[in-house]
């Protein structure tokens, strides 16, 4: 409810389209000065036969009047008057997911063709063309994380990103994956964002740190799920100068998938996990489950109210009925 103490414009800028409309009046009082001018020296009788165009003159003021008050009723009810709130449910259908890529050496393996990364880049150009009502952003990382794309709906410009994203951008190599879910978490934050979703694409072992980190996510509204990249199995790391990675005895080191403790991370961030295969069925799985927790988020926030001003605005085109109606006569326009 409201009173008329209340009484404000919600657009208040359309009331600068008065300013024509002031600039209209002036002229037509110019106009009508200089023709009372020779009305009061001229009999009406002769006027019509000595002024040309006198009488035309006089019906365009009328119309140009009835012009300059529709115009003053429009741009009143286009600024949106209002003196009155009501409480109306509060409803988001669009939500925000951050992808986590690693590049760490270790993603450069060939267990899977033609190689780890080069498989996470094609899926998430795959759920990039999905498109849908999210806003994407892609965090990459090693010893340290770094946002390539911060959200955005713009789908296009980060799969133009996709191929520049290879290992030898990374200042530092190692595998923070807990450093890199703090920034995705981060950029979730800054948008207040009650059902967002993050999707780590990685083969390493996963910390402790990483683990509470997921868990804190999961308790804000923050569902973290991760797709496996490689194979139990595993396969030499290649090195960048020929040959393949070596530990500090001289043996040749296998990066195998750190399955379990990936499964565990998804598990403590309310998600799911899934190894990432060569069809979309793993990505379609995660995308499911994410557009679930999604509709249940807007289910409870749908529950919030939120003040909105009542919009009184479109009750003051009736006035302008009158005035369409006058100029459907023939004549007038």
């Amino acid at each position: 409810m409201g009173t008329i103490e209340h009484f404000h414009f919600i657009r208040v800028w359309w009331l600068l389209a008065l300013l024509p409309a002031a600039w209209l009046f002036w002229r037509l009082h110019s106009t009508t000065t200089s023709s009372s001018q020779w009305q009061r020296a001229v009999d009406p009788e002769l006027l019509d036969h000595l002024l040309e165009g006198a009488s035309d003159s006089r019906q365009s003021r009328v119309w140009l009047y009835m012009v300059a008050v529709a115009w003053l009723v429009c741009v009143l009810a286009l600024a949106g008057p209002s003196w009155e709130r009501r409480e109306a449910p509060t409803y988001r259908n669009a939500t925000e997911r951050v992808l986590v890529i690693d590049l760490s050496r270790s993603m450069t393996v060939q267990d899977i063709k033609p190689n780890r990364l080069s498989r996470v880049k094609q899926k998430v150009e795959d759920i990039l063309k999905k498109g849908g009502d999210v806003e994407h952003a892609v965090v990459v990382y090693a010893a340290t994380p770094f946002v390539v794309s911060p959200l955005t709906n713009d789908a296009a410009t980060i799969l133009s990103m996709l191929p520049a994203l290879e290992i030898d951008i990374m200042p530092s190599q190692g595998s923070r994956t807990g450093l890199a879910l703090r920034e995705a978490y981060d950029l979730l934050q800054g948008v207040k964002s009650r059902s967002g979703s993050v999707l780590l694409f990685t083969d390493s072992d996963i910390d402790n740190e990483s683990m509470a980190l997921a868990s804190e996510m999961a308790a804000n509204g923050i569902r973290l799920s991760v797709i496996g990249v490689g194979s139990a199995d595993g396969a030499p790391i290649p090195h960048p100068r020929g040959g393949f990675v070596k530990d500090a005895t001289g043996n040749i080191i296998v990066a195998s998938l750190a399955e379990p403790s990936l499964r565990e991370l998804a598990s403590a961030g309310g998600g799911k996990y899934r190894r990432i295969s060569a069809d979309e069925s793993d990505i379609n799985d995660l995308l499911e489950q994410m557009q679930l927790s999604i509709i249940d988020a807007n289910s409870k926030s749908s529950d919030r109210m939120a003040d909105q001003w009542l919009d009184r605005g479109p009750w003051l085109m009736l006035l302008l009925l009158p005035v369409a109606a006058v100029s459907f006569r023939r004549g007038w326009l």
